[in-house]
């Protein structure tokens, strides 16, 4: 779903290096790869975990482009992060979605983050509808993880995209088990088509 080459051609752009937020980063894995990728990026990873963040670290020890910061996702202006409009060429969100209470603001907050020509790159799962099995699921998931909100599908995704004044330019659902499947969209500001 990431535009490697849109990244790629940021510094000739804009003459700049790109720069790359993963909400939720987890472990930095996703960071790390796009370092690969694209090694002149400044890479920003926030997350609400400390022992995520730790993880993060090690994995990106060394990566003098990659800085990492304890954030509590809100719903304000700037999806309650630290920083300023306009200042991201790309923003994931992997797997948190979820957790959102409020996902419109929070996801019009990321699109307020990202660049003119930015992309916010969303992937979450889907419980497949297996009426006893998915009744029970979803109790054990509000019992272990009390902050688990609810999931969506990817056409309600696409839904709260444009309720955030955001244009999902491309999406695509794929398998994860036998009772997920999982799907991922990247949009960009409403005010930037197909980048």
């Amino acid at each position: 779903m990431i535009d490697l080459a849109a990244l790629r051609a940021v510094p000739e752009r804009l003459e700049r290096h790109p720069r790359v937020l993963d909400v939720a980063c987890g472990t930095g894995i996703l960071l790390k790869w796009l370092l690969e990728q694209v090694p002149d990026l400044d890479a920003y990873g926030v997350d609400a975990s400390t022992d995520m963040l730790a993880r993060a670290s090690v994995a990106l020890k060394g990566c003098s482009h990659a800085h990492l910061e304890r954030v509590e996702l809100g719903s304000d202006e700037t999806a309650g992060l630290p920083y300023k409009s306009g200042t991201f060429d790309l923003i994931t969100f992997t797997n948190a979605l979820h957790y959102l209470p409020d996902s419109v603001a929070t996801l019009a907050g990321l699109g307020r983050l990202l660049a003119p020509a930015g992309q916010l790159v969303l992937e979450d799962y889907r419980e497949r509808e297996q009426s006893l099995i998915l009744k029970v699921f979803r109790w054990l998931v509000r019992r272990v993880d009390p902050r688990h909100v609810r999931t969506y599908t990817l056409a309600e995704a696409n839904s709260l995209c444009r309720q955030a004044g955001l244009s999902v330019v491309c999406e695509k659902t794929f398998v994860v088990d036998w009772l997920c499947d999982g799907w991922a969209l990247r949009a960009s500001p409403a005010t930037t088509r197909n980048i």
